[in-house]
């Protein structure tokens, strides 16, 4: 199958008319859209669960940041940092723009 230019959203909603469709098998669609068979299950679960809505593109970033400093103690320790310059690591070059 030559690549055509589209983006990924109709890439996934034309797998999903295919798979409805019952012409095709599964492994078939998955070899014609370059996706491994893992890849076009996930696809039909998500559109099982949530409809069209359940196709699109997530975000991969954490929910959560568990190091994360919070914002107070970030303010402390600049302030400190600030106040004795010659304390601890080289402090960066802070600009103000």
């Amino acid at each position: 199958m030559p690549w055509k230019e589209t983006c990924a959203m109709d890439q996934r909603i034309q797998f999903i008319r295919d798979w409805l469709s019952g012409d095709y098998m599964k492994t078939e669609l998955c070899e014609a859209y370059g996706i491994s068979r893992p890849t076009g299950d996930k696809w039909i679960q998500a559109h099982a669960n949530e409809g069209l809505d359940g196709l699109r593109e997530r975000s991969r970033a954490p929910h959560s940041h568990p190091n994360a400093l919070p914002e107070r103690w970030r303010a402390m320790i600049v302030e400190a940092k600030l106040a004795h310059p010659r304390f601890g690591n080289k402090a960066p070059v802070l600009k103000n723009y």
